[in-house]
């Protein structure tokens, strides 16, 4: 069986294809293509899943993809998403379209609830019967394994730990939804900037507020080389990217006696430098229980998201096979 995982950003979009023993067959990054409309984009991944079927003729193929936003995991309806810009997308019937224009109806869900298969499968090879999958980028997502079936809720929403509230919801930070006090607005990349902001400000002096002034592109991995270099405001900055982050995951672990957490996306990669604090906010909690046998992990691997959807549309053909 060959599985098709299709990756949506609202800059790229992955696609990758492989097989039911998890080998690589294709592996394409293209940028989303805004210029000639929705259904012109949907043309466009379809011709590729046109060309993969005739490819591998005899060989059944499944879709899966994943969407940034709110998905309607039940009917393949991309309900809302803020971050493509394409202006005829609310309610997005991409599964119908594509089954139109393709043969094959597929699976559609929230990006990082696929990326949290692709780490169950990929990564842990089904280990832990409960996982949550937390997605650390410019948005905060999560996926949910629950007894080790992916967990998308009533309404595909489950595991949006971004939007979780951690602060007064009048007065805390405002998220992109719009709302103030998400878990997103501490711990996104935009969050992350406005501490380091406030950081050069008041410490204009520092190694951090030197290294800002003078890149001209700011991104996240320049708090880290900061941090490298022993910087004190760049290691708070870090420092309170992981207390928040642990409030966040603390309140999904006491809800749902989560087994593991697996962190993944960009910001994921300076671990090294908020995973202390996040832990010590793990360690305080009153009620012990939940965290004792707690597994907290780093994913390495950078693509989770695509390889995620592809496995996912594998195991959803085996399973209604």
């Amino acid at each position: 069986m060959i599985g098709i995982g299709v990756d949506i950003g609202g800059t790229f979009v992955k696609v990758f294809v492989m097989n039911e023993y998890g080998e690589i067959f294709r592996q394409e990054k293209m940028e989303t293509d805004y210029s000639k409309g929705s259904q012109f984009f949907l043309q466009q991944l379809a011709d590729y899943i046109n060309r993969i079927q005739q490819e591998f003729a005899g060989q059944k193929v499944a879709v899966a993809v994943g969407a940034p936003g709110d998905v309607d995991n039940q009917n393949g309806i991309l309900r809302y998403n803020p971050n493509l810009k394409f202006k005829d997308v609310a309610d997005w019937p991409m599964a119908r379209i594509l089954k139109d224009l393709t043969g094959i109806l597929p699976a559609v869900a929230n990006d990082a609830t696929l990326a949290a298969w692709g780490v169950y499968e990929k990564e842990l090879n089904r280990k832990g019967n409960n996982v949550l999958v937390v997605t650390l980028g410019t948005g905060v997502g999560g996926g949910l394994i629950i007894n080790r079936e992916l967990y998308q809720g009533s309404n595909g929403t489950a595991g949006e730990i971004g939007h979780t509230k951690i602060a007064d919801t009048r007065t805390g930070p405002l998220c992109g939804c719009g709302a103030h006090g998400c878990l997103e607005a501490f711990v996104g990349t935009i969050g992350i900037k406005r501490r380091v902001w406030q950081a050069a400000e008041e410490q204009p002096q520092s190694t951090l507020a030197q290294m800002v002034r003078q890149e001209k592109d700011f991104k996240i991995e320049l708090v880290s080389r900061a941090a490298e270099k022993g910087c004190p405001a760049a290691l708070k900055v870090w420092q309170d990217t992981g207390f928040y982050l642990g409030i966040g995951i603390a309140n999904v672990v006491l809800t749902l006696d989560i087994d593991t957490v697996v962190l993944t996306g960009g910001v994921s990669r300076a671990a090294t430098y908020f995973m202390p604090a996040l832990k010590q906010v793990l360690e305080n909690q009153q009620i012990k229980t939940p965290f004792k046998r707690l597994t907290l992990l780093t994913s390495t691997h950078p693509n989770i998201g695509g390889i995620g959807a592809a496995m996912y549309a594998i195991h959803q053909a085996t399973k209604n096979a």
